[in-house]
């Protein structure tokens, strides 16, 4: 099936299906189902393969991010970046703000009426603490902005407001209104009309940019060489239901081939980093399985990347580890809990079921005999050269890999298959 009303817009990634294309994880991997083939996630591939991998920019990379957010001011009416708090979309708000180019509004989107007993401990960092992030990493950058630039306009969507208020409505088919990450807020959290001041915006006919800060590059060392990929565990976060306005276009701050500058920097960056000798040991955070599916290895990396390539990010911002599993993720802790006696509950758990029922067994993410997701995929890997100064033993070769994988890379302008 597909989406109605779906943001069809290929530079945030789409899946294909034989000759079909869809814009929806879910639709893609039931088709796949029904006609025996296997899908493939496809991000950009021909954008960035245009580019040089091998060379790292010699621009600044703040000034990188400051002529990123210059072209998307230049480009659109009214711009609104949806902010966490964390060092991505913090960032993102830094690239406008502190260079003097307008930002028109940040959004955080809160659940307000699921809070009760899953917030406010500052010393639980666990992923199912993910709503006081709010309070200790958010809402201190939010009233920054406030002060600093009043101007910007700043706001606090509660989401589970509009969960509520569609709660006779909504059956199994709501699953579908999600991508990678099956967290029952997806559709809520991306909804582009759950603020009347958002819809007034539409109907304006102004050109709207939803902007996003994803993400941080992915680096793997496979066989002595270095390359960077992105996966749509991020990649395909970010296609929500827009009906038929043509106004409105979601943008990732840094996965974008229309400034491939920033994540080309950002990768040698990081390259670099893990190349002195001093910072060896820890190799084993880009064996190529490791950062996707290791939660401790993700968290590790994703906290070392932002030492690296967000200088202007506050390294002692308070955040929870990362979710192990798409299907019960630690993050909805506050559904599970608060809804439980809700007919979302049971809408929600009944499109879970659908899944399993009519997605192959070889596409689902697996723990203790459970499908709890659908399998992650990645995109073509970009070589960035041969590894430097790093003992043989970190060179992961095939038998060290928990198990094989074929991946597509580029390397020296021609497209490769590898088995890993």
């Amino acid at each position: 099936m597909q989406v109605a009303g779906i943001h069809n817009n290929p530079k945030l990634g789409y899946y294909r299906v034989g000759q079909e294309i869809f814009y929806s994880k879910p639709a893609a991997f039931i088709r796949a189902t029904e006609t025996k083939q296997i899908p493939e996630w496809r991000f950009n591939t021909v954008g960035f393969a245009r580019v040089d991998w091998t060379v790292e920019p010699a621009t600044n990379l703040r000034e990188l991010y400051r002529q990123r957010a210059q072209q998307l001011r230049d480009r659109y009416d009214y711009i609104r970046i949806e902010c966490s708090g964390g060092g991505d979309s913090t960032t993102a708000v830094f690239a406008f703000l502190l260079n003097d180019i307008h930002l028109d509004e940040i959004v955080f989107r809160y659940p307000k009426k699921g809070e009760n007993g899953v917030t406010n401990d500052a010393f639980n960092t666990n992923a199912n603490n993910t709503l006081s992030e709010f309070q200790f990493a958010a809402q201190p950058l939010l009233n920054w902005v406030k002060t600093k630039f009043p101007k910007t306009v700043v706001r606090i969507h509660d989401f589970s407001e509009n969960m509520l208020n569609e709660e006779s409505t909504r059956d199994e088919s709501w699953v579908f209104q999600t991508q990678h990450w099956f967290q029952p807020a997806h559709h809520d959290k991306y909804n582009q009309f759950a603020v009347a001041e958002h819809r007034a915006l539409a109907d304006s006919g102004r050109s709207i940019c939803v902007l996003l800060g994803i993400d941080k590059p992915r680096l793997a060392l496979i066989n002595g060489d270095w390359y960077t990929y992105f996966t749509d565990v991020q990649g395909s976060a970010a296609h929500p239901v827009v009906g038929d306005y043509t106004n409105i276009t979601n943008e990732y701050f840094y996965w974008t081939p229309d400034f491939p500058e920033i994540v080309m920097k950002q990768s040698h960056m990081i390259k670099t980093w893990f190349e002195l000798p001093q910072n060896q040991h820890l190799l084993h955070l880009v064996k190529l399985l490791s950062v996707g599916n290791v939660v401790a290895h993700r968290t590790t990396y994703e906290h070392i990347a932002k030492s690296i390539i967000y200088p202007d990010y506050d390294l002692a911002t308070w955040q929870t580890n990362k979710p192990t599993n798409s299907f019960y993720n630690e993050m909805d802790t506050w559904f599970y809990k608060n809804f439980r006696e809700t007919r979302l509950y049971s809408a929600w758990e009944a499109g879970l079921a659908y899944l399993v029922n009519k997605i192959d067994p070889a596409l689902l993410a697996y723990e203790l005999g459970q499908a709890v997701g659908l399998k992650h995929q990645n995109s073509h890997f970009y070589h960035l050269g041969a590894a430097k100064s790093v003992p043989i033993t970190a060179k992961f070769d095939n038998s060290q890999q928990f198990n094989t994988q074929e991946i597509t890379v580029l390397k020296d302008r021609k497209i490769q298959r590898m088995f890993v």
